[in-house]
């Protein structure tokens, strides 16, 4: 079975909103976010997706920020945009226009109120993929994932024709992505998220490219070539030591975890959240123990790079 479109190998960050103290976008310091990840051997970039507060964006903003993207990236490595949107004809909208900003993919989930019937996902989709000639990423989530069961995401690739990836996490994320690539085949990629847990089952699963670890993809990227290089049991180790460790407190608030991390790289200037925050301040005890983890990865990998 012949793939839709070229399969992925590699990181395929989605980039977090970068704003100023006042809430606008600070496309400079995307561009800096932008080469930061090249440089960690990206081999996609996204934007517009969970892990950039989309729905916190308003459209004034959106439009500067994806075509701000696209031009730092120059072509260099493919930019994907999510376009979901609760209003369906804002969704339509927005995968209509997402080639002209740029964008050579877009990502579609399920709008974020959640409870949609697969019927009208479905139709969702189908409207989604008539919107657009670009290739289409399904993007199942943590919060959706009960919608998104295999034979409902293998319903909408037979109808979506131009559905030539699939992102599953959330639960049961490992024996549905099993079955997904095992009745796919070569034709849709199944791609890995969940931020980076369990990465090496999914590695042996068959999974090559991930959307997780934008806060130190070069970290992430390490483990993956490794895995590719052909010693897998270095690749288990350097998870274990490096991304499992600091996911346990990443996790406790990851979106201000992901900017304090690239503040910590001189990537970014602040840790500013689009508006509405929806947590309160982190406790300072978890950012010192983040950090203590950060600063042992650094020495395991002997340089510093979180």
């Amino acid at each position: 079975m012949s793939a839709r479109y070229p399969f992925f190998k590699g990181m395929m960050p989605i980039l977090p909103s970068v704003l100023h103290e006042d809430g606008s976008p600070d496309i400079e310091a995307q561009g800096r976010l932008v080469e930061y990840v090249i440089s960690c051997g990206a081999v996609a970039v996204g934007h517009m997706a969970g892990a950039s507060e989309y729905y916190k964006i308003s459209e004034y903003d959106r439009g500067p920020m994806i075509r701000a993207l696209a031009e730092q990236v120059g072509g260099r490595v493919p930019v994907f945009i999510g376009t979901t949107d609760v209003a369906r004809k804002t969704a339509l909208r927005q995968a209509e226009e997402a080639a002209d900003q740029g964008a050579d993919l877009i990502m579609v989930c399920s709008p974020i109120v959640g409870n949609m019937s697969e019927n009208d996902l479905l139709r969702y989709y189908e409207d989604v993929g008539k919107a657009t000639e670009l290739p289409v990423i399904m993007q199942d989530t943590g919060a959706s994932s009960g919608k998104y069961s295999a034979d409902f995401m293998l319903r909408a690739i037979d109808r979506v024709p131009n559905i030539g990836y699939v992102k599953a996490e959330g639960v049961n994320c490992l024996p549905k992505a099993k079955r997904l690539i095992e009745t796919l085949g070569g034709e849709v990629q199944v791609i890995g998220g969940s931020g980076g847990f369990e990465m090496p089952t999914l590695l042996r699963l068959g999974v090559t490219a991930f959307m997780t670890g934008t806060e130190c993809v070069d970290v992430h990227d390490d483990c993956i070539r490794t895995f590719f290089a052909g010693e897998e049991e270095k690749a288990e180790q350097l998870y274990h030591l490096t991304i499992l460790s600091y996911l346990r407190f990443f996790t406790v608030e990851s979106r201000f975890a992901l900017k304090h991390m690239l503040c910590r790289r001189g990537v970014l200037d602040n840790t500013v959240l689009p508006f509405p925050v929806e947590a309160a301040e982190p406790d300072p005890f978890l950012v010192a123990e983040l950090d203590r983890t950060l600063d042992r990865i650094n020495a395991i990998r002997g340089k510093k790079v979180l």
